[in-house]
């Protein structure tokens, strides 16, 4: 869905925009929506998602022997009306520079299209999936990918963090290889406000499989997370461990900010 989303509002943008250029109407408010229509229902969608920030539901997709929390509907809306306007804008501004005279309207339109690439690529770059597999834990990215082995992850970790916050903290242990090199820390700070899960039943999927190696394998089947989700739903999650001083890391790159959660496990 995250990617039709995308396309759609690429293929909007992009329509619109040409049909900006092409037509000039006399009727001032038409001539209006046809001009900035798109940046419109794109800024308007952006201020419409500040302060959402769904929790999502207590289960994974199943994808190809691993369970997927997928991207949630902000990020993938956020996305979708970022490329609006960047579509919209990069129209505008080759109309009225073309049309000549128009300088001023072309750089504004110029400057605004920047402006929603630079919130673009930020957003992109933020890794939007986690993925639970057989041998560990993989944050796919547009970059490059973190595996993160079931082994690495210290037991009793990561604690339930707070319904609305933007980070899960993985404690790694010391001498464990994390791909790739600059990822090999000891805490790892997984983005998770832009997932469709809640965050609660996502800790507590990790710490069940770092304390239960055994039912490892059978990750990416729909019958282990039926299982799974019944065994969490009784109160099966391995207790959280007492959250404790962390040392400090160097931030993953473009991961968003939030306070440090140390939200006591529910029982």
């Amino acid at each position: 869905m995250h990617q039709r989303w995308l396309l759609g509002a690429a293929a909007l943008g992009a329509v619109w925009g040409a049909a900006a250029i092409a037509f000039d109407i006399p009727v001032l408010l038409l001539d209006f929506v046809l001009h900035l229509g798109p940046t419109l229902i794109g800024v308007g969608a952006l201020v419409a998602l500040i302060g959402w920030r769904p929790a999502g539901p207590a289960s994974f997709e199943v994808q190809a022997d691993t369970f997927v929390a997928p991207t949630n509907r902000r990020r993938t809306i956020e996305t979708a009306a970022l490329v609006l306007v960047l579509t919209s804008q990069a129209a505008l501004a080759i109309d009225r520079f073309a049309d000549g005279g128009g300088a001023f309207d072309g750089i504004v339109s110029l400057l605004l299209g920047l402006l929603a690439a630079a919130l673009l690529v930020r957003s992109l770059l933020v890794p939007n999936t986690v993925e639970l597999r057989a041998e560990g834990l993989r944050i796919p990215g547009r970059l490059h990918r973190v595996d993160v082995p079931w082994a690495a992850i210290r037991p009793g970790t990561p604690w339930a963090p707070q319904v609305r916050t933007q980070r899960l903290e993985l404690l790694i242990g010391s001498g464990y290889l994390v791909r790739p090199p600059s990822e090999r820390r000891q805490r790892l700070d997984v983005p998770i406000d832009v997932l469709d899960i809640h965050p609660w039943f996502l800790a507590d999927a990790i710490r069940y499989y770092v304390a239960h190696p055994e039912h490892r394998e059978s990750i990416g089947r729909p019958a282990e997370l039926e299982r799974l989700s019944r065994r969490l739903r009784d109160g099966g999650a391995p207790p959280a461990l007492p959250a404790g001083p962390t040392v400090s890391v160097i931030r993953q790159a473009e991961a968003p900010q939030s306070e440090r959660s140390t939200a006591a496990h529910r029982r």
